[in-house]
């Protein structure tokens, strides 16, 4: 007899008989009652051992792999019922009850595993679910107003929350800074956001105006934005302000 982790292996010339740990039920060393009322059905028994099926009062129909009725295990493994008979019938029952505890708990903790991973797995499918769904509600309704900014003698910084920028009053064209209002001046109405965001109350980032050029918008949902265009080509600001005449007098005065 070979006992591994994981099965009983019986050696025989005729062919191995493999039992699984998983199967066994039961083992136990065998008593006298085990064997009263013996009957062979087939195989042999006598000088030898005993090989074959055998019927006892008490078992009932086993399988017999016995050289020692004396030193005999009966093993219940699945439908069937076996009796070995190893040279240390204590240490064989011990082994075999160790290895078959172990498996067995270690089975049920990876069927108690699975519920549990399904439970995390739909929880965090949940979680995901209701964060997409809260950040598009919060997209949808997101209404700053008009964006903050600070401006000095060293230039202008707006304060976005998605595409902020620092304008240095150096690259700044004050002299042609004005008011544009997008939905009369058909030049400067948006068409197109190519890199930004908007919704219903807010826009900012990079879009396409109706004369084809890119500009940086910063609207809530004022008409009349400040223009501020700048030097050697650089992509021209639109940018809505509480007051746009006092914000654009205040720039030319710290700039010039």
């Amino acid at each position: 007899y070979v006992l591994s982790e994981s099965e009983i292996i019986i050696k025989r010339l005729a062919g191995d008989v493999r039992i699984a740990l998983d199967d066994v039920r039961e083992v136990r060393i065998a008593g006298a009652d085990d064997f009263k009322g013996c009957l062979r059905l087939f195989g042999n028994g006598g000088l030898f051992g005993y090989y074959g099926w055998f019927r006892t009062s008490k078992l009932g129909k086993c399988s017999w792999y016995v050289t020692d009725r004396a030193n005999a295990v009966v093993l219940s493994a699945g439908k069937k019922i076996l009796l070995l008979s190893p040279d240390d019938v204590n240490r064989f029952v011990s082994d075999v009850q160790v290895y078959s505890t172990a498996r067995s708990r270690s089975a049920a903790a990876a069927m108690g595993a699975g519920p549990v991973k399904g439970r995390c797995a739909k929880f965090l499918a949940g979680a995901i679910g209701i964060s997409a769904v809260l950040f598009l509600v919060g997209a949808f309704l997101y209404a700053p107003g008009p964006p903050r900014y600070s401006l000095s003698s060293e230039g202008l910084a707006i304060h976005d929350r998605f595409y902020p920028i620092a304008l240095k009053a150096a690259e700044i064209e004050v002299e042609n800074m004005r008011i544009v209002d997008i939905e009369t001046d058909a030049d400067w109405r948006p068409t197109m956001r190519t890199n930004g965001f908007a919704n219903a109350h807010y826009r900012s980032g990079w879009f396409r105006v109706a004369c084809g050029k890119k500009v940086r918008m910063y609207r809530a949902r004022g008409r009349n934005l400040v223009l501020i265009p700048l030097r050697n080509g650089k992509t021209p600001v639109l940018v809505e302000v509480d007051q746009p005449q006092d914000f654009i007098r205040k720039a030319q005065q710290l700039w010039r």
